[in-house]
């Protein structure tokens, strides 16, 4: 009786646990079908009811537009919504693409607000950012049985002057595009858009470019001997816009601008050393501890906001060579470097330490008063190679 007791609480418990998992797989299928489905069936509506869209709908729109990634979570948008009668109409005569809007009970005008976006090469990131708010808004919509469509303003510079007067925008305030929301009028049956001739595995077009690929890693460079070849001066190469220090390895790196450092050699006469400082509080100071070769990068004029960008953002909010769009290679000893450079001069620490402030004469004591990031850490590195574009 006892056994037959046990056997029946093993298996109500058994049972329990199977119906918790099937319970809990159908509620994971379900998201996914509720979420492909409202990708799949989602249309552009021009045509609307008249029928105002009620607030707590448009602010579950704005949420959802704002549950959107951006680079280095910047978030650089503002959003104006409109429901005035005049002002719709003001919008569809600005933009003729938003003609509908005449005919709408509302539109949102996603706008970049240069002000919180990124700087030099990487401030047009907003225009991908505000892209990214506008899909999230427009499926929202959808799932609400909203109509919207998207319609352009951003680059056209006509269109921008029109709609930031309309709306009285700020210069640091663009324009990017206006969706037009309303109840559809009628019902409108998606496409089914898939087309597999548009999709390439590994490489474009599914070419085996294995060649390709090992000259991806080393793109146009070709080593040199720099003791003969090297035309700049350790007196100003590392001034100006400064150069790129790199460091870790194929799971993780960092790079920053340094403006400090020294060429040379030390202990033996034939072994050539590039000098790095890293204060302790930089990203890259962790790096430099764990890892045992860096790169150093120097770069055209051309590419002077990539330098302008490294040195003032930090590798703790975000990857930076991704945001810049930088392609990274690796050296043979697996330190990284970026395609982009000009020269990169890879070098194996031979010594690492920090300054010892017991020593400072007024010069080092005077810049260190007041310098939030710390005494900095000084790196030897012998020079290993050279190579460049």
């Amino acid at each position: 009786m006892k056994a037959t007791r046990i056997y029946c609480i093993v298996l109500l418990i058994f049972t329990f646990i199977m119906a918790s998992s099937c319970t809990s797989n159908q509620k994971s299928g379900n998201k996914e079908s509720i979420v492909l489905e409202n990708i799949a069936t989602r249309v552009s509506v021009r045509a609307y009811l008249d029928k105002a869209v009620e607030d707590e709908k448009i602010e579950k729109l704005l949420r959802a537009g704002m549950s959107a990634p951006s680079a280095v979570n910047k978030q650089p948008w503002h959003f104006v919504v409109v429901t005035d009668k005049q002002q719709l109409e003001a919008l569809a005569e600005a933009n003729p693409n938003a003609g509908m809007a005449a005919h709408a009970p509302l539109a949102i005008v996603v706008c970049g607000d240069l002000d919180r976006a990124l700087e030099g090469i990487a401030s047009e990131y907003w225009v991908q950012d505000c892209s990214a708010v506008t899909q999230n808004i427009l499926l929202a919509a959808n799932a609400m049985d909203l109509g919207a469509v998207w319609t352009g303003t951003y680059p056209i510079k006509e269109r921008c002057d029109a709609v930031s007067k309309i709306l009285q925008l700020p210069e640091n305030v663009l324009p990017l595009n206006t969706i037009v929301i309303g109840y559809p009028e009628r019902d409108n049956q998606p496409k089914d858009k898939w087309d597999p001739n548009k999709i390439s595995y590994n490489f474009y077009n599914n070419v085996n470019a294995s060649a390709q690929n090992v000259e991806e890693q080393n793109p146009s460079f070709t080593d040199f001997d720099y003791e003969k070849e090297f035309k700049g001066s350790p007196f100003s190469w590392f001034k100006g816009d400064g150069v790129l220090l790199c460091v870790g390895d194929k799971e993780k790196h960092n790079a920053m601008t340094i403006g400090w450092g020294s060429m040379g050699n030390v202990w033996y006469h034939d072994v050539n050393t590039m000098t790095v400082y890293v204060a302790p509080s930089r990203y890259t100071k962790e790096f430099m501890e764990k890892h045992k070769y860096f790169t150093v990068m120097s770069f055209d004029e051309k590419d002077k906001d990539i330098l302008a960008f490294m040195g003032s953002h930090s590798g703790r909010d975000g990857d930076k060579a991704e945001t810049l769009g930088l392609h990274v290679a690796y050296t043979e000893n697996g330190a990284p470097y970026y395609t982009e450079a000009k020269e990169v001069f890879e070098c194996e620490i031979i010594y690492r330490d920090q300054f010892d402030s017991a020593g400072f004469e007024e010069l080092p004591r005077k810049r260190y008063e007041n310098f939030p990031a710390g005494i900095h850490h000084v790196y030897i590195g012998k020079i290993l190679s050279a190579k460049r574009k």
